[in-house]
């Protein structure tokens, strides 16, 4: 059954990066007040970072970025004004345009002081080498603990360290790792009683289409008319689905996934890590 419940998960996962898509694209129309662009891969707004430390990894992201054209970029912020981290990373990473405009292999480690947040985004051309778990356990296991502890120097130098690990493994390798990951925390949960994901998808189904079912007048569900109630239904249907299999499927915030073009560098400063690459929300998030 568990895996039947895979196979469909599989099956309609286009359909739901197809919706996040389309919620996403108000999303990325919002006014966010960002910094400006950087001229390297390194911006320290919040002044959290050593000279040292921001030196250091100035030069090897640069290098980095030449001999293998994946921009890898650190960011951090005082605050997110009040957004959400995950739209408000993706939303950053479009306007940085990081990665490249065909390939999309750029990455945003993003960190929020005062909301004590971060982010991992991933550009869709890094999603075979570093998905949603690997970004997690590199924020959850490496950099979160150094933060807890007020070390911001060793947590993003150390977190960049295992960035750079993961992205040197083979597609294959990496996805192995992911799945041997993946399968690690169903069995755990297999062995906690009910999943909490089915809890929630059972309690979404009784909130959106069961009770309205039989609140109308003579007991008769009231359907919204034309295309738009249709839509806003399966939209619904999916979100309920989604909001489950991350519940059940993920240790940490976010997941996989992602929309965007990718292509060329082109850059300034001498960094060639910005040239119109976006993400569509693939990666991780947490906090300390």
């Amino acid at each position: 059954m568990r895996h039947g419940m895979n196979s469909l998960l599989r099956n309609i996962l286009p359909m739901l990066m197809a919706w996040a898509a389309i919620l996403a694209a108000p999303t990325l129309a919002q006014d966010y007040d960002f910094p400006p662009r950087p001229d390297g891969p390194v911006l320290d707004s919040a002044d959290m970072l050593s000279a040292a430390t921001e030196a250091d990894l100035d030069g090897r992201l640069r290098e980095y970025n030449a001999r293998t054209g994946h921009a890898i970029v650190v960011a951090t912020v005082p605050d997110l004004g009040g957004a959400s981290i995950e739209p408000y990373a993706t939303a950053m990473f479009a306007e940085w345009g990081i990665g490249g405009a065909e390939r999309d292999t750029g990455l945003l480690l993003l960190i929020s002081r005062d909301d004590r947040e971060l982010r991992i985004e991933v550009g869709y051309g890094l999603h075979p080498y570093f998905g949603g778990i690997m970004a997690g356990r590199v924020i959850n296991n490496v950099i979160s603990p150094h933060f807890k502890a007020g070390d911001f120097d060793g947590g993003v130098t150390q977190g960049v360290n295992a960035i750079l690990q993961h992205l040197a493994e083979t597609p294959e390798d990496a996805i192995a790792i992911e799945e041997a990951a993946q399968a690690a925390a169903e069995n755990q949960r297999s062995q906690g009683g009910f999943p909490v994901g089915t809890l929630i998808w059972i309690g979404f189904l009784l909130f959106f289409f069961v009770i309205p079912m039989f609140s109308g007048r003579g007991r008769r569900r009231r359907y919204r008319s034309g295309v738009g109630g249709v839509v806003g239904d399966i939209m619904l249907w999916e979100a309920g689905k989604a909001v489950a299999r991350g519940l059940s499927d993920h240790d940490d915030w976010g997941g996989g996934g992602g929309f965007g073009g990718g292509g060329g560098f082109g850059g300034g400063g001498g960094f060639g890590g910005f040239g119109g690459g976006m993400s569509g929300g693939g990666g991780a998030s947490g906090g300390w």
